[in-house]
């Protein structure tokens, strides 16, 4: 049985697909712009040094879930495996997320991507998938004990989301956004507490991009992806930061720093974007990872301003 009227929007950032879908399904009003930054995923950059199409999942996510709690949201690991698995590991977790479902919790799978578990039948889970039925990396359903969708792709994880007390419910308030502004600045001050092996967050992912399409990966379907996601994140960075500084901010906010981030971000997602554009010749990708790389260390720098 499907949860009613459940969608999973089609973000190219998918894990921010499942959460704000997740916030609208408890009752929380908050746009896509303050879903990113407050959960600070507005901020990550994490390329891998061969510029796969991984960098957007392979990281810790743990400080994101701890941030995404001030939104509303508390979201669980329930619990990963390889598709290979034993069948009966795999029953024992198909139990625990049938068992979230029944508590009227969410269900989230991340396997090759980060889709809704809209429910379940007698066969097996049934997932949403964001961008229609012809995409590889978001298959219908999940069927159980042989989780033959997911074969030959990477372990599969589940996650539990329920409601959670937050600060939000009084809207954004300074502790909120200053915690993701911290995480920011953590993120890219000490990229190395979040990597995976082979994978560069911060000024190092666009170290990675760039040695990538030095080596010749310009076509290559990670270049295409990394600039969307990432760009889209900026995006929602810039939308944020230009109600900022129009709003009447509870705290001690320099809103002529946030007006330049406003201009500044949404300047760094429109070079990512054209970064990703299939059609760019190499070299003028490079050029424009190469300007984002300035313009994402310009961001940082005025979000340390912000802090101080």
């Amino acid at each position: 049985m499907a949860t009613a009227k459940l969608q999973q929007p089609p973000y190219d950032t998918s894990l921010m697909g499942v959460a704000h879908a997740a916030l609208e399904h408890f009752g929380v009003a908050c746009t896509k712009a303050e879903a990113f930054v407050v959960s600070g995923h507005a901020f990550v950059v994490n390329v891998h040094e061969e510029l796969c199409p991984s960098g957007p999942y392979c990281w810790d996510q743990a400080p994101w879930r701890d941030l995404v709690q001030h939104l509303g949201l508390d979201v669980t690991p329930l619990g990963m495996l390889p598709p290979n698995a034993e069948a009966g590991e795999k029953a024992v977790l198909e139990a625990a997320v049938r068992e979230a479902l029944g508590e009227d919790a969410l269900c989230s799978l991340l396997n090759l991507d980060n889709q809704l578990v809209l429910g379940a039948d007698e066969e097996g889970f049934l997932l949403a998938q964001p961008w229609g039925g012809k995409i590889e990396s978001t298959p219908a359903r999940l069927t159980f004990g042989s989780w033959a969708e997911c074969r030959h792709g990477p372990p599969v994880a589940f996650f539990k989301l329920t409601p959670c007390t937050a600060t939000f419910a009084e809207g954004v308030g300074p502790a909120a956004i200053f915690a993701a502004l911290d995480f920011a600045l953590a993120l890219w001050g000490e990229p190395a507490r979040y990597a995976e092996p082979g994978y560069g967050l911060g000024e190092r992912a666009y170290d990675n991009w760039l040695a990538a399409l030095d080596a010749g990966a310009g076509d290559a379907h990670g270049n295409w992806w990394n600039g969307v996601v990432w760009g889209e994140c900026r995006e929602q960075a810039g939308d944020f930061f230009q109600r900022l500084a129009a709003a009447e901010f509870p705290g001690p906010i320099d809103q002529n720093v946030a007006r330049q981030l406003a201009i500044d971000y949404r300047a760094l997602a429109r070079l990512l974007y054209r970064a990703a554009d299939k059609t760019a010749p190499n070299a003028a990708k490079r050029q424009f990872v190469a300007e984002a790389k300035t313009l994402d260390t310009k961001c940082m720098a005025a979000i340390a301003t912000l802090r101080e």
